[in-house]
């Protein structure tokens, strides 16, 4: 098994973005519990977009947690009517490189 990390992101509606961050700051502590989470990290960018930087110990880990964290629907019910349109989400391979403390998510 090799790590996954997410990059997921979420584009508020203009003036909505603190109460999605409120709405997803939520679950960030539940989601810590989830079995395979290494991170899951809320971050806000200077445009307002919102994005989830998560590792996990194995795609199945961060599949199960797509598909059966009770913390989706959650937020999908919450955030929807908020935001300009659906999560974008990416899966990327870390490639280390350099410095191994450094050079990896």
């Amino acid at each position: 098994m090799s790590a996954v990390v997410i990059l997921a992101t979420v584009r508020p509606q203009a003036g909505r973005t603190d109460e999605v961050l409120e709405i997803l700051s939520d679950v960030v502590a539940q989601v810590h519990e989830e079995p395979g989470c290494v991170y899951y990290t809320l971050n806000r960018a200077d445009d307002g977009s919102i994005h989830f930087i998560e590792k996990w110990d194995s795609a199945e880990h961060a599949d199960r947690h797509a598909a059966q964290s009770p913390v989706m629907p959650i937020l999908a019910e919450r955030t929807s009517p908020l935001l300009q349109g659906p999560p974008e989400v990416l899966r990327l391979t870390p490639v280390p490189a350099g410095d191994p403390a450094k050079g990896a998510l």
